[in-house]
């Protein structure tokens, strides 16, 4: 099957259906009218679909109505071509007379595609009458007693679709559209069915059949695959670049795509198949205040996208009914769970392009503040309300949280919140990216997100950077001042918090003990550099999380030196919190050391502490570590005894990974001690709570599992 595409001519297997058309008519009597079609080599993505509208049309028989089902979806996904699917593989159930109209290749008169059809059924001329409404009521009376399949392709509006049904109550109608066609679905009961982007596999199959890449591209390829979004059109438009350019071209295309913009240009083809222009198209039917949203919804750092963050892009409190259902019913938006909506990431990347035209400058860059401060007025609130622990805070908002708490929206927004760090670092918003990455530590630490805490903070301490280069540049000559002061230590505490996640992940594949002790030494110098109380609390966190670091390397001796600087580093600050850490690391460190009843001592009185904090999380955590030291102990039934109560104490809500850490402790534990089921329970919860949060060390886990039986 040949089929072109500007790039190259592609030979092989075809995703998107072909172009069904009508041979001419029969010179016997009658109304023999058939639809030629052939069915592609390959094709993927719709078996669900296809039971469903199985099931529509068995149903509409059984109930002897006409079958009417509309196919919706945006450019590009094969909404023609899941049509086409389905009516030829499944000829031996639908009528055999068939009638198709393409309103998207100028026939957009309902009058001439009536004349037309009326041709193929052999409607004497001179029996017709004029006019559309009136050719109409003749099609459906000619109709009334013959069963036919009508393909109605590209249909833009109700109206359109009205006076091309046919008369027959066992007549089959297709309806395909960018639009959702509501009145369709209320006044003529079409059944509406969505098409959906293809699935990561589906579209990877898609790119190496097309463009005839083998298994060992797999890899490489990855990058395009995702651009495409799932959309069909995209992916082969990629596919036929590929194959005209050469194997050779993957790597330079791959480079090429991942600037913000290029991929807009990779689709613009010159011809109708432009996914672009069909966009830009759907974007110019919009009306002004739906405009509006497409564009700035753009903006947004992710696809999905809840309510309230739509109504700070917006900059309203009021309902968005009128505006996203204008999205909603040209498929440029999906509604999802939760209150969620999500756009297409090729429909994302055109909204985008269109906000940052000249023109929209002003709209822009108004849009970008207020979601970049609403994102970052969601990560304090959380952090506020899951933590005492202190904070850089030169915009005053953790004490007017301390007045007034917000709420925890944190867990909700993760996502959101590491792309709006980038987002806010990327726009020059410097001061907005390092108070997002300081809102999410204890979210990040508690659920072990160490991925999404590494790749946050990594733009935060880029931020800080430009900020306290800004700052030394406007005081050059000067001595330092309170603005300049406070650029340093954020900068310094972005540094600390990006060591300090390092060393909690510490994959030493990743180099994470080196990185690590690099950011830590480069916070600690700087916080030296001055004597706020800011910087001595910095210094002090900075030599407790070196003493961590040099306790996992196995040089226990120098982190109880490490600690006692930090808790040095304190005098004449009033940071209970702060000292109380240091003494629950310092039983860590003793335990290492074998001073078990020393240890025991130091964590009983930190747990104390904590409790009087009101800080059940290190409570629970002051528990977990004494557990430990009484395994080190050779103090099984005493470790036993308080994992558990360390479990029964530490949150259920946003800790799994801490519960899962726990529980797998206590796992090793039980099975050292004979006792086989309880490691498997605790084990199986265990690997429960790691795979929720995405944790490697579920393997680990899988691994125990399977040498136990299970």
């Amino acid at each position: 099957m040949l089929n072109l595409i500007s790039g190259g001519t592609i030979n092989g297997n075809v995703y998107m259906g072909q172009v069904l058309n009508f041979p001419p008519p029969a010179e016997t009597d009658g109304s023999d009218v058939a639809m030629g079609a052939q069915l592609p080599r390959h094709y993927v993505n719709n078996a669900k679909l296809f039971e469903a509208m199985d099931a529509v049309h068995a149903q509409c028989r059984a109930e002897n109505v006409p079958t009417r089902m509309l196919l919706c979806g945006l450019p590009g996904l094969g909404a023609t071509a899941a049509g086409d699917q389905w009516v030829v593989t499944r000829r031996g159930e639908l009528p055999e007379k068939h009638l198709r109209a393409s309103l998207g290749s100028g026939f957009m008169d309902a009058a001439a595609i009536l004349e037309h059809w009326l041709d193929q059924l052999r409607a004497p001329k001179e029996d017709r009458p004029s006019g559309a409404e009136a050719l109409s009521a003749y099609f459906r009376a000619r109709t009334a007693n013959l069963p036919l399949l009508v393909f109605v392709d590209g249909a833009a509006t109700e109206a359109q679709v009205r006076l091309l049904l046919p008369g027959s109550s066992d007549s089959v109608v297709l309806i395909t559209s960018r639009a959702r066609l509501n009145g369709l679905v209320g006044g003529l009961d079409v059944v509406p069915f969505a098409i959906d982007p293809l699935d990561e596999a589906d579209s990877d199959d898609l790119l190496a059949r097309v463009a005839r890449l083998g298994e060992q591209t797999r890899a490489a390829r990855l990058p395009l695959v995702r651009a495409c979004a799932g959309i069909p059109l995209a992916v082969r438009i990629i596919a036929a670049q590929l194959l005209s350019l050469g194997p050779d071209a993957l790597t330079e295309l791959v480079a090429q795509l991942s600037d913000r913009g290029s991929l807009l240009e990779a689709l613009d083809v010159p011809d109708d198949t432009s996914l672009p222009r069909m966009l830009e198209a759907m974007y110019r039917s919009l009306d002004a205040e739906g405009a509006r949203a497409y564009r700035l919804l753009g903006l947004h750092p992710t696809l999905l996208v809840d309510a309230d963050a739509i109504r700070a892009l917006l900059d309203t409190t009021g309902p968005l009914g009128r505006t996203v259902n204008a999205l909603l019913m040209a498929n440029l938006l999906d509604r999802r769970a939760m209150g969620y909506y999500l756009m297409n990431g090729v429909v994302h990347e055109h909204a985008w392009s269109i906000a940052c035209r000249p023109e929209h400058a002003e709209e822009r860059e108004a849009a970008l503040d207020r979601i970049l401060e609403y994102y970052t007025a969601v990560a304090e609130s959380g952090e506020a309300l899951r933590s005492g622990r202190w904070r850089h805070d030169p915009a005053g908002a953790y004490r007017r949280l301390a007045e007034t708490p917000g709420t925890d929206a944190v867990d909700r927004n993760r996502v959101a919140l590491v792309a709006a760090v980038e987002t806010a670092n990327r726009t020059g918003r410097h001061d907005l990216a390092w108070r997002i990455c300081q809102g999410l530590w204890t979210h990040c630490l508690q659920g072990g997100h160490h991925a999404d805490w590494i790749k946050a903070l990594t733009f935060g301490v880029a931020s800080a950077m430009e900020l306290a280069s800004a700052g030394e540049s406007s005081t050059a000559g000067e001595s330092s001042s309170a603005e300049t002061s406070a650029d340093t230590l954020a900068l310094a505490r972005m540094h600390y918090e990006l060591g300090f996640a390092l060393l909690d992940r510490y994959d030493t594949a990743e180099e994470d003990p080196r990185l690590a002790q690099e950011h830590l030494e480069e916070a600690l110098v700087i916080a030296r550099g001055e004597a706020s109380e800011g910087h001595r609390r910095t210094e002090s966190s900075v030599l407790e999380a070196l003493a961590l670091l040099r306790l996992r390397q196995g040089r226990a001796e120098t982190a109880l030196e490490l600690l006692d600087q930090a808790l040095a580093a304190l005098d004449g600050i009033d940071h209970r919190r702060g000292r109380t850490l240091l003494g629950y690391h310092r039983g860590r460190v003793l335990t290492a050391l074998r001073r078990h009843e020393d240890a025991e001592r130091e964590l009983l009185e930190a747990r104390d502490r904590f409790a009087e904090l009101g800080d059940t999380y290190n409570v629970a955590r002051s528990l977990t570590r004494l557990a430990e030291d009484r395994v080190a102990a050779a103090l099984p039934a005493q470790a036993l005894t308080w994992f558990t109560r360390a479990l029964e104490t530490m949150p259920v809500d946003g800790r799994a990974y801490q519960r899962a850490a726990i529980l797998c402790q206590r796992g090793d534990l039980s099975r050292d001690v004979g006792d086989r089921d309880g490691a498997v329970a605790d084990w199986t919860l265990a690997l429960a709570g790691y795979e929720e949060t995405g944790s490697p060390l579920a393997v680990e886990v899988r691994e125990r599992l399977s040498e136990a039986g299970f």
